[in-house]
């Protein structure tokens, strides 16, 4: 099992203390999710059940996998097929626009823990996965409610979450909208709009199920850079599944002859081609989580990408950005970099990794997305240098997001055993025998 850091082993026992019923408010990156792995871990009496985001699912497979040592069961579909597909004692994943069809067969394994990442999407009293959702809450002994923005300016949002998580605090709606939400009727209705008496609701959340810490209140804990990865399901899989077979057609009938120069080259050009497929069809989970984070937190961001189309569009969904690719004049590159520096509205930075990995200064932000991948560890390592303070206290956070099956799967396991990539710090030097990562990528692809 992966080693909690103090402040989240800390997390865990505030959940038991609560008995499991928690509304889990960490700023994101801090680990939200490892520690309901881990009290899941130690207090698995029966199924657990976690609804998230679609683009998340997989993402708490793998961490399951990788911090608990267990195996999770995703669902997909509208609804469960006709087959007994789910067992007792699983450890079950679906999202939230699905939970409808699957409510009555989720309902008959009597969930022990509910887990509800990203838990705003069920802020909508009258909608009905947040009825769903209620049902399932009712007969579960233990609900964790993850989101790294608790309270809002509107608490009428936060109301379906408290009720579910302690109902005998958060009884009805409307007493909880008279003293927290300043509810007022006009000519159609009651609405609720408003808030007051914050500092009284933040009380009573911290002394009843709120768990909240920020990332300046345990920097002692955390390393200089931490690195995660994000896997997620590419949009047109059959696409991308056609040309990876036609690349192992490809491969298959030159790899037993004597590979040319020119071979090599048209080979590094399928390969790119299977990568800019990967990047493209990632490019809503990646505009999915550029909002999630702007949502949850007041930070800068900074994303690399590779391809013109991918960033073009990721530009195109956040008009407030700024850029720099290779045609960005030279006069521009250094006003779109102060722009982002001292400008408190430009949040989002958007990069190609060869024209803005080296040689800008980005310290607005201290977390970087890589939205699609390079070829090289070194290409990585001075991307994430951009946002590092030298001779500060700094703490940089790196997202990968890498599709699901996919070369960039195969690629970043690659890189990662050059030069552990995705967990210790790099040394920026130049790779021996950088022609050998595609050597060993046609391998993986012909596996």
């Amino acid at each position: 099992m992966t080693k909690l850091f103090d402040y989240q082993k800390d997390g865990v026992k505030q959940i038991e203390k609560f008995d499991g019923r928690v509304l889990l408010a960490d700023e994101m990156g801090l680990g939200k999710t490892i520690q309901a792995l881990y009290y899941h871990k130690r207090n698995k009496k029966g199924t657990t059940v976690v609804i998230c985001p679609a683009s998340v699912k997989y993402n708490w497979a793998r961490e399951a996998s990788i911090h608990i040592g267990e195996h999770a069961e995703i669902l997909e579909g509208r609804k469960p097929p006709t087959r007994e597909v789910l067992q007792k004692n699983k450890f079950i994943i679906l999202n939230y626009e699905i939970v409808g069809g699957w409510i009555e067969y989720l309902k008959k394994l009597k969930p022990d823990i509910l887990i509800l990442d990203e838990c705003h999407y069920v802020k909508n009293r009258k909608a009905k996965r947040t009825k769903c959702v209620k049902q399932l809450a009712k007969l579960c002994p233990h609900v964790l409610a993850l989101s790294g923005t608790p309270l809002t300016n509107r608490p009428s949002e936060l109301w379906t979450v408290l009720n579910m998580i302690c109902p005998k605090t958060f009884k009805s709606f409307m007493p909880y909208a008279m003293k927290y939400c300043d509810a007022k009727r006009n000519a159609w209705g009651w609405e609720f709009k408003g808030h007051k008496n914050l500092g009284e609701l933040h009380d009573i959340l911290r002394s009843t199920c709120m768990i909240r810490r920020k990332k300046k209140d345990v920097l002692k804990d955390l390393p200089e850079k931490s690195r995660y990865v994000i896997p997620v399901e590419l949009l047109d899989r059959k696409e991308y599944d056609e040309a990876e077979n036609d690349l192992i057609s490809w491969l298959s009938k030159y790899s037993k002859q004597k590979a040319s120069a020119a071979q090599r080259a048209e080979r590094l050009v399928k390969m790119g081609y299977l990568k800019r497929l990967a990047g493209e069809s990632k490019v809503d989970s990646v505009i999915e989580w550029i909002e999630r984070f702007l949502y949850e937190t007041d930070e800068k961001l900074v994303v690399f990408g590779i391809h013109k189309n991918v960033m073009e569009k990721l530009k195109s969904k956040f008009p407030n950005s700024v850029s720099i690719d290779g045609s960005t004049k030279s006069k521009d590159r250094q006003l779109n970099v102060d722009k982002f520096q001292k400008d408190s509205k430009t949040r989002l930075f958007f990069g190609n990794i060869q024209a803005a990995g080296v040689g800008l200064t980005l310290t607005a932000s201290s977390t970087v997305l890589f939205a699609e991948l390079g070829w090289t560890p070194s290409e990585h390592s001075q991307a994430e240098d951009r946002i590092h303070r030298i001779g500060q206290t700094n703490v940089s956070t790196c997202y990968y997001m890498i599709g699901i099956n996919t070369i960039e799967e195969k690629l970043s396991d690659i890189i990662q055993s050059k030069q552990d990539i995705l967990s210790a710090t790099l040394d920026g030097g130049k790779i021996e025998g950088d022609l050998n990562i595609y050597d060993q990528l046609q391998k993986e692809i012909l596996r």
